[in-house]
């Protein structure tokens, strides 16, 4: 586990729809600076501060979590939990329905 582990992971939608999963502030930070320059606002450089802020050790991890999670809630992007596949849902590998 690396040293800036949020604990439980953030689990956000990026402009393509798919889900990623933000499991530490260098994640955390990555989506962040890929975010769209036209959508970023006083919410979205909040939660840039309190990332930075964490890295330098000025804050606890759990704070910049929280400003994560505000920002992807805020912008209509935090999922509450992954996306799980269930056994039914996959085909066969033989190409045949079992019985």
């Amino acid at each position: 586990m690396e040293s800036d582990a949020l604990g439980r992971p953030l689990y956000v939608r990026d402009g393509l729809r798919i889900i990623r999963e933000i499991e530490c502030l260098s994640d955390a930070l990555a989506f962040l600076r890929d975010w769209p320059e036209t959508r970023r606002g006083p919410i979205y450089h909040s939660a840039v501060r309190a990332c930075r802020a964490a890295q330098a050790g000025q804050l606890h991890l759990d704070g910049a979590r929280n400003a994560m999670q505000c920002f992807a809630r805020s912008v209509g992007i935090l999922e509450v939990a992954p996306v799980s596949i269930e056994p039914w849902m996959v085909a066969p590998r033989s190409g045949r329905m079992p019985i």
